[in-house]
């Protein structure tokens, strides 16, 4: 996939991907050999649906809470209100970014390993939020001096997210349609494994199942998914928050509490 030498070359092969889990596979891969940590791409809105909220990211965490105010958020706020991508050092530095609750946020996201990064502004209209995070787990001179020279790349990255991801909603849209019932967590496992582009004998390997068993959660998977085949129920799991994790922040527990 990741043939083309210049680093626009290789973003712009994102755009290839036709399925969520290979987007996500590739972006992770791309997110390493360019330096960086962690990604997490944030998109809210009417356009998503019932639930509104779409995250796609590489932290391994299952938070206790899923909601994080955009209002004690400094990057969510930077992103109703910025055009420019935008280092979190120099955000913080801004005299409207100096609130206690945007420190508390900012030493939250650094115990998850998010230490150093950046902030892409994408979408921000009626209804529509979007924007992109790139981090490092390390904060020192050197990573700051990666991120800033990063920067255009990592609109264009961001750009790129936002057509696609966009495209999957447009193609796994079906008004009206809901599941049925939600996906237990062996149909969940077969997806996943079928998402990281497993054949079903590997995925029975993985899981300690036989590769029939395999094959019957997955059918029964696109049956509650109402999908035509299993490109298209990973893609309807992953819109509908049941293959991947939901959200990614932490609960407002996860750092003790320090004096400003």
């Amino acid at each position: 996939m990741f043939y083309e030498q210049d680093t626009a070359g290789q973003i712009l092969s994102l755009a290839r991907i036709t399925t969520p889990g290979r987007l996500r596979a590739g972006l992770s891969y791309l997110m390493e050999a360019h330096g960086f940590r962690h990604y997490v791409f944030t998109w809210r809105g009417q356009s998503l649906g019932g639930a509104g909220l779409f995250t796609l990211h590489n932290l391994s965490l299952n938070p206790i809470s899923p909601d994080w105010p955009v209002d004690t958020d400094p990057l969510a706020r930077y992103a109703t209100q910025g055009a420019l991508p935008i280092d979190w050092r120099a955000l913080m530095m801004r005299a409207d970014f100096q609130e206690r609750a945007y420190r508390v946020t900012m030493r939250r996201r650094a115990a998850l390993g998010l230490r150093a990064g950046c902030t892409v502004p994408l979408l921000n209209g009626p209804g529509e939020l979007a924007w992109l995070d790139l981090a490092m787990d390390r904060d020192d001179d050197q990573a700051w001096l990666h991120i800033r020279t990063y920067l255009p790349c990592a609109t264009l990255l961001g750009r790129v997210l936002l057509e696609r991801v966009g495209r999957f909603i447009a193609d796994a849209a079906e008004p009206g349609e809901r599941p049925e019932e939600p996906l237990s967590d062996r149909e969940r496992a077969c997806l996943l494994g079928a998402s990281e582009g497993l054949c079903n004998a590997e995925i029975g390997a993985a899981l300690g199942i036989s590769e029939r068993t395999v094959s019957s959660h997955i059918q029964r998977a696109c049956h509650k998914l109402r999908a035509r085949n299993r490109q298209h129920a990973i893609t309807k799991a992953l819109l509908s928050y049941q293959l991947y994790d939901r959200f990614f922040l932490p609960t407002p527990t996860t750092v003790p509490e320090q004096t400003a």
